[in-house]
């Protein structure tokens, strides 16, 4: 586990010029799931889930709602932020772990529900770290010239995976989604640094469902459809290689950090071993949970809408997630504020 872990932030970043976020979307379900309604499940306290993960609630799909109905919502989001049309797109990304189907992609289906006739379409999986390497994949196409308008959405709906029984993943995790359109601009650069350890791929593993399990009777009563997670060795994984990413990419200092929102304690010891104010680290787990590759478009959009990123703010992203996998990316924001009243009117409650 070390060796992993030592190896974030040992390679070269990748420095992107000419690109930029033009636009930001964000879907949320309606159903709102407390810690008491957790904790009764349980059978423990209330307080004791706060007390481990600094999660207060977290949102539910209903039996109807899917990762592409959550995408396309926060998709065409972004596409009015940006004030681009669905048909101009060049190509969508999708990063999440639960998939509508096996196949086909749910960019695919994405692209189908608004309309993006001209646009290619693939997912791709690198859990929690998915919208980073995304975002990466999507800058390298603009900068390119293989693309002049990229979408890329971000999310998860892992509460249809937990085991509603287990306190170890229960707690946790929330389902939403975000999305960015990803445009050529005349200056700028983004810097991203990807990295990959598979040794530790059994620490977060959902088992059946693939084709070395493939789904049975068996295989759904043994429980292996669900999320079944080491939280000691992933927490311990995860500090250390956000650490390691945010000391390699902070080059000339940043202005705000937005971690994957993964545990509050992991978002605070990352900030100690980073030596960094608690007031430049955004946090939003405590209403929407672990939302998994969802964690970081969520968490920009919310940050943009109360007025923590601005023109020229200099932004840290840094993500961990099954696989093992980590992304780190560091860029100046450039969209312009939006009207805080709307904003304040948009976020309350967290509505969708």
């Amino acid at each position: 586990m070390a060796r992993a872990v030592a190896s974030a932030g040992s390679k070269p970043e990748t420095v992107v010029t000419g690109v930029r976020i033009t636009g930001l979307g964000r879907a949320l379900p309606e159903r709102v799931v407390t810690n008491r309604e957790v904790a009764e499940r349980l059978g423990v306290e209330e307080n004791w889930i706060f007390s481990r993960t600094g999660i207060s609630e977290r949102r539910y799909t209903s039996p109807a709602e899917t990762i592409s109905t959550l995408g396309t919502e926060a998709a065409l989001e972004a596409l009015a932020h940006a004030d681009v049309s669905a048909g101009d797109l060049d190509l969508i990304i999708t990063a999440t772990c639960t998939p509508d189907h096996l196949f086909p992609s749910t960019a695919c289906l994405i692209q189908s529900a608004i309309g993006a006739n001209k646009a290619g379409a693939f997912d791709l999986n690198a859990a929690c770290s998915g919208f980073i390497y995304g975002l990466s994949m999507a800058a390298a196409s603009v900068t390119s010239g293989q693309a002049e308008k990229v979408l890329v959405v971000g999310g998860d709906v892992l509460s249809k995976f937990v085991d509603p029984n287990d306190p170890v993943t229960c707690p946790l995790f929330g389902d939403g989604a975000g999305a960015a359109i990803v445009e050529a601009a005349e200056a700028g650069e983004m810097r991203f640094e990807l990295g990959a350890d598979g040794s530790g791929s059994q620490h977060v593993i959902m088992p059946a469902g693939g084709s070395r399990i493939p789904s049975s009777k068996e295989s759904i009563d043994g429980g292996l459809h669900f999320i079944h997670m080491a939280g000691r060795e992933v927490f311990r994984s995860a500090v250390r290689a956000m650490t390691s990413l945010g000391k390699s990419l902070e080059g000339d200092g940043f202005d705000l950090v937005i971690a994957h929102q993964a545990n509050l304690r992991i978002l605070t010891e990352t900030a100690d071993e980073l030596g960094i104010d608690r007031d430049r680290l955004f946090i939003n787990i405590d209403h929407v949970a672990n939302t998994s590759a969802g964690s970081i478009p969520i968490a920009m959009y919310e940050a943009w809408h109360q007025g923590r990123l601005q023109p020229g703010t200099r932004l840290l992203l840094l993500a961990f997630g099954a696989g093992f996998t980590w992304a780190g990316a560091r860029f100046d924001w450039t969209l312009a504020q939006p009207d805080l009243a709307e904003a304040a009117e948009d976020l309350a409650g967290v509505s969708r």
